[in-house]
């Protein structure tokens, strides 16, 4: 079995900058929303609407949405480093009470 050893402020630093990045990427998204809207903005026909129908269905979420899109995905593994960090630091507390205690808590 591998050692399991963590660095809780770096891990804790990190988690910071992965939502920072996942709402920066869905920032982009919406500007992706915006510049592709603005793009086909003086277009007529149906062509226009299968684009935008496209976008909407296809695209829209998974650029743009914190709940399902890739920003979420990103904001999950920060979710996940998280959690761990914070088992990692509630286990080691409670080894070293155990410790304190004698072996008996």
């Amino acid at each position: 079995m591998a050692d399991c050893r963590i660095v809780n402020q770096n891990v804790a630093s990190s988690v910071t900058n992965i939502d920072n990045l996942a709402t920066k990427y869905a920032n982009a998204g919406t500007e992706f929303e915006t510049a592709f809207k603005a793009a086909i903005a003086e277009m007529e026909g149906d062509s226009k609407d299968a684009l935008i129908e496209l976008f909407d269905k296809s695209y829209k979420e998974f650029v743009t949405s914190l709940e399902a899109g890739l920003p979420a995905m990103i904001k999950g593994m920060s979710s996940l480093l998280e959690g761990n960090r914070d088992n990692f630091e509630k286990v080691d507390a409670q080894i070293a009470e155990s410790i304190r205690g004698g072996g008996q808590g």
